[in-house]
């Protein structure tokens, strides 16, 4: 006989699994990936899956006391909510003071394959600046993941075009991310048909010399952007100078193949610290405000003034899924840096996930 509380966990489990299931995106070399796929996951902490996670809570009797798996716009990549309260910071090419102007995203009738796709020639005034997404490669110590920031910047032709000219030339706000790519690649026209874009970039995007796990980095870090550029699209296509190509960067099989988003799980960043931002100045008291994923949700906060420790705190995030969390520090006048941590599972050890820099006026 089955009670209210078992049909309740059943309940979470079923849609947990079905969570699980919907990140599963086929693709036509399948077996390779499959194999891949089951190698990560060997290597991904058990409380990272989310249906384990949940069936762990239902076992020790956590289920019906409401373990929340939420997932917060704070982490949205919607540029109408840029997350801290607070305009992102500005890049060198746009006034501190420059407001965003509301823009249309233009796109291109050319052809996708077989023929170069033209450059486009959308109009545009100087004063035209648009807030973009834009995503980078950080070495958490498990290897390279994606990390986030925001650019208000010139628009460029459309805001995809605008996110990976940023992508590709400018460097990151914070010093701790980079991206793998050519800096001398640019792209040369944006096409979007049923949710897909096909992004046409130079030949010099050909030229990284990457191994076969940061090829598949690097891949997700031009989906992300492309995609958070652009809330449309879910899938993109890539061609260079016009004319597909089969194999890139010797590892990666493009062959007439469209990329959507890895699960954020296997490849974003499993902490970023939303505010303050790489370089802020701010007043006391000090919002901080983290986004990610942990054991049992718990993030450390040190705040460090040179090399002491002023102080340090625990926000809880969410376990197996990714949620914002937020507290105030009050501290004096200063310049202080900001580090985000979470547990070893196994060892209770904690790692480095994140860092900024910034000042207390």
């Amino acid at each position: 006989m089955t009670t209210p509380d078992d049909d309740l966990i059943a309940a979470r489990l079923r849609r947990a699994l079905e969570a699980e299931a919907d990140m599963v995106d086929p693709s036509g070399d399948g077996l390779g990936h499959i194999r891949t796929g089951i190698e990560a996951r060997r290597r991904r902490s058990w409380w990272r899956h989310p249906a384990l996670a949940l069936a762990a809570a239902a076992g020790l009797g956590l289920a019906a006391g409401g373990l929340w798996f939420g997932l917060t716009g704070k982490g949205s990549d919607d540029t109408t909510a840029v997350a801290g309260g607070g305009s992102p910071a500005p890049t060198s090419s746009t006034s501190p003071n420059s407001t965003p102007t509301p823009t249309s995203t233009p796109t291109s009738s050319a052809p996708t394959t077989g023929a170069p796709v033209p450059l486009r020639s959308t109009p545009r005034t100087a004063a035209s600046t648009v807030t973009v997404p834009v995503y980078y490669q950080h070495d958490d110590g498990s290897g390279p993941r994606l990390y986030r920031e925001f650019h208000r910047t010139r628009l460029v032709t459309d805001k995809i075009t605008t996110a990976l000219t940023q992508m590709f030339a400018t460097p990151a706000q914070d010093p701790d991310y980079s991206s793998r790519w050519p800096k001398d690649a640019t792209v040369r026209g944006v096409s979007i048909a049923g949710g897909t874009a096909t992004v046409d970039l130079s030949r010099a995007a050909t030229t990284a010399n990457l191994s076969d796990a940061a090829a598949d980095v690097a891949l997700q870090q031009l989906v992300y952007t492309a995609t958070a550029a652009d809330l449309s699209v879910r899938k993109v296509k890539l061609t260079f100078g016009g004319r597909p190509v089969d194999v890139l960067w010797g590892h990666l099989a493009l062959a007439d193949r469209s990329f959507a988003r890895a699960p954020k799980l296997d490849v974003q960043g499993l902490i970023w610290i939303l505010a303050p931002r790489q370089g802020d100045r701010a007043a006391s008291p000090v919002t901080v405000s983290v986004y990610g994923t942990a054991f049992e949700g718990n993030v450390t906060l040190k705040v460090l003034r040179g090399a002491t420790e002023v102080t340090t705190t625990t926000v809880t995030t969410a376990m197996g899924e990714f949620a914002s969390a937020s507290t105030k520090l009050s501290l004096p006048a200063g310049s202080y840096s900001l580090r985000a941590y979470d547990d070893n599972a196994e060892t209770g050890a904690l790692v480095e996930r994140d860092s900024k820099s910034f000042t207390v006026r």
